[in-house]
């Protein structure tokens, strides 16, 4: 059905209003598990505002979008990639459509079928349904919207064309209802005038400052002493600034396998019991497809473009079909052969035109090619043909012209056609894009060049490597399979340790491929005495090339970090604030009199540093860095005063205002003003709401279990 085909040809933009928008959920009734889940924990996946979220449910909305990301698509399989962000969309989608059905159902806040009527047929017609029914022209065409909601009234039931369109109305009902609730937000926003002409008329005020600064860095951290007593009063003063995401913590032995000088020796043995064969081999490129590691390079090479000595003299002093002995490069053992040697230049000038074929049709493409070189052998001028004919839009303009390229910069067929042409020679040449009728204009100073082929083989740990290193890992864990035990171990063999912070959402742990196994098994335990066990209750984890011993170390829950957690953090805070009050004490005293802030700097042996435009609503003082209460203090003070000092981040300052300029306040000055600041905190009302509620909705993600 053409409907499914215009459905795929508009995927991209549908997927950003289906899949990609925040707020933009797969249609269906809300979860309706009940009571029984509560009977099955092992089938629980989170708890989303009081209610059970079971994994079959969850499981059946992903394979719902999969197969919506298919039709959209057209593809028959889902990289593996975007499955992970389609489950994770899935996730959202889920998390979010029940804490805001729940806000919608008790603001009463819905789309009647008169809306989305409306929407897909009336007067307010919805983006979604206006691009997929734009004609070329850029109109909309309602006649084929009813057209087409006719064919799928009378399409079967459950048919795909038809579960689609409902899914487009689904998102399209569900984004005009989380509209309206934002509308409803943003309505209720509202900046008092008199705040916003105060805030306006700060800001107009700009001034200019000499400054002097005691930082916090000539006092040693040693000469200050702070408590036990005081860091559990900061803490319980300041419990706000503590709060912390859940995180787990694990402390883990890597068991490299690498191969070993068994394996080095039988690996050049492999490469060199070719030799013999690969010198008798015609078709080398062929020999080195089955035999390499690497595909066959066709590139032609001058003699400085091969970066190994040695192979760049055998190249340029043996003959075609020579052969090198077994070298090593990096990581790998190789033979190299000469396969053409041909004098060719370094680059090309060359045009053509494009025929693409129509449904696969090759055939007729190079038809059509060849009737345009037959013209161009006529006298037929290349430029005009191309303007006429070329499929490739980028390059027609221009009469066909691709300018200079190099080998390589094409596709292969292309770029092998155009080296070896003749200056002006025409050519038919097909690439996986269609027939093109080439011709090179120019072509650069031939010079001689190699094109080598070369069978490599990458050295690998053999089974009996592997088993060694397993072996090895496995004895470890088996002796030490507690905590205590584990950390002994690791210091007494001087085995290398090491850590990862992980989320329950961490899909791989840095330099451990495919990782994830272990996160799950991190999060599946609170364990903290023993070592970790994989699915096969094995202490030893296989990722890539390593073997993994590891235990749990921490776990921080969601909430507020114990006061130990942060006592260094407190330490140094208590320790600025002491500091800050011996710093402001000394600086009172020093300037008590004083007629000048240099005449202060100087008994301070400090330096007396200058800014300029310095305002209320400003960022950072120059020179200074972020210092808020330097900027309040400064925006405030009469010009010519000095302040008296200001406890900042990097130490105690005092200020002088030098100058000050004014900008006029105007009725529309402030209106302006009114409207940017109601402008940005609409921009955050959107997020910011959905944030609070689903705070509040205290969501328990437990995919961990399942993923």
């Amino acid at each position: 059905m053409a409907t499914l085909q215009k459905i795929r040809n508009r995927g991209v933009f549908i997927g950003i209003i289906i899949g990609g928008a925040l707020f933009a959920f797969i249609a269906g009734d809300a979860l309706k598990s009940g009571g029984s889940l509560l009977t099955n924990s092992r089938n629980e996946m989170a708890e989303i505002a009081g209610e059970s979220v079971n994994i079959r449910d969850f499981q059946n909305r992903f394979n719902h979008n999969i197969e919506v990301a298919k039709m959209m698509s057209g593809q028959s399989s889902i990289p593996s990639e975007q499955m992970d962000r389609l489950r994770e969309q899935t996730w959202q989608q889920m998390v979010q459509e029940m804490v805001m059905n729940v806000e919608y159902d008790e603001l009463g806040i819905s789309v009647t079928s008169d809306e989305l009527f409306d929407m897909v047929q009336g007067r307010n017609i919805d983006p979604t349904i206006r691009q997929m029914f734009q004609g070329q022209d850029g109109t909309f065409n309602k006649e084929q919207v009813v057209a087409t909601l006719q064919q799928l009234i009378n399409a079967p039931k459950g048919t795909p064309q038809k579960n689609y369109w409902l899914n487009i109305e689904n998102a399209m009902t569900t984004q005009r209802t989380l509209a309206k609730y934002n509308s409803l937000i943003q309505k209720g926003l509202y900046m008092p005038n008199a705040m916003v002409k105060d805030l306006a008329t700060k800001g107009s005020k700009k001034v200019d400052i000499n400054f002097i600064v005691k930082n916090y860095n000539l006092i040693p951290d040693s000469t200050i002493t702070v408590s036990d007593s005081e860091i559990k009063e900061y803490y319980n003063e300041h419990k706000d600034l503590f709060e912390q995401t859940e995180s787990r913590r694990i402390d883990y032995v890597p068991f490299l396998v690498e191969p070993s000088t068994d394996d080095y020796k039988a690996t050049e043995k492999w490469v060199a019991d070719l030799k013999s064969d690969f010198a008798a081999e015609n078709n080398n490129v062929q020999f080195v497809e089955l035999n390499a590691d690497t595909d066959f390079n066709p590139l032609y090479l001058k003699k400085e473009d091969i970066t190994n000595a040695e192979l760049a003299e055998f190249a340029f002093s043996a003959k075609k079909g020579d052969v090198t002995d077994v070298y090593s490069e990096g990581d790998s053992y190789k033979l190299a052969k000469i396969n053409e040697v041909k004098m060719l230049p370094d680059s090309v000038k060359a045009r053509h035109i494009l025929i693409r074929p129509v449904n696969g049709d090759y055939a007729s493409a190079q038809a059509k090619a060849d009737s345009l070189k037959t013209l161009l052998n006529k006298g037929a001028r290349f430029d005009d043909l191309a303007k006429a004919n070329s499929d490739d839009q980028g390059s027609a303009v221009n009469g066909g012209d691709l300018g200079w390229f190099k080998q390589g910069q094409m596709v292969l067929p292309f770029s092998e056609a155009a080296f070896d042409s003749k200056k002006n020679e025409i050519k038919v040449v097909l690439t996986q894009f269609g027939a093109h009728v080439l011709q090179v204009t120019n072509k650069g100073k031939s010079v001689k060049k190699v094109q080598l082929a070369i069978v490599d083989r990458k050295v690998e740990a053999s089974n009996k490597t592997i088993q060694t290193a397993y072996a090895k890992a496995r004895t470890f864990a088996g002796n030490n399979l507690s905590k205590e035990a584990f950390l002994k171990a690791v210091s007494e063999q001087n085995l290398q340790r090491r850590t990862a912070n992980l989320r329950r959402d961490t899909k791989n742990i840095p330099g451990l491929e495919n990782s994830r196994e272990l996160v799950r098994a991190a999060y599946q335990t609170e364990d903290m005495e023993n070592v970790l066990m994989n699915n096969d209750q094995s202490a030893v984890f296989e990722f890539g090339d390593k073997f993994v011993v590891a235990v749990l170390s921490d776990i921080k829950e969601e909430g507020f970090a114990l006061v130990n957690d942060v006592a260094s953090t407190i330490r140094r805070e208590i320790r600025k604030e002491k500091k800050a009050e011996q710093m402001i004490a000394e600086l009172n005293k020093n300037s008590q009199g004083a007629q000048s802030l240099l005449s202060v700097a100087q008994k301070e042996n400090l330096e007396v540093k200058n800014a300029t435009g310095v305002s209320f609503s400003s960022f950072q003082i120059p020179g200074a860095g972020i210092e808020p209460n330097v900027i309040s203090t400064a925006s405030l003070l009469e010009k010519g005063k000095i302040s008296a000092p200001i406890e900042g981040n990097q130490g105690v300052y005092m200020v002088l205002v030098t100058n000050e300029t004014t900008d006029e306040v105007t009725d529309n000055t402030v209106e302006a003003f009114k409207a940017r600041l109601e402008q940005g905190y609409q921009y955050r009302t959107n997020y910011q709401a959905f944030q609070a509620l689903r705070e509040n909705a205290n969501v328990v993600d437990k995919r961990y279990k399942f993923y």
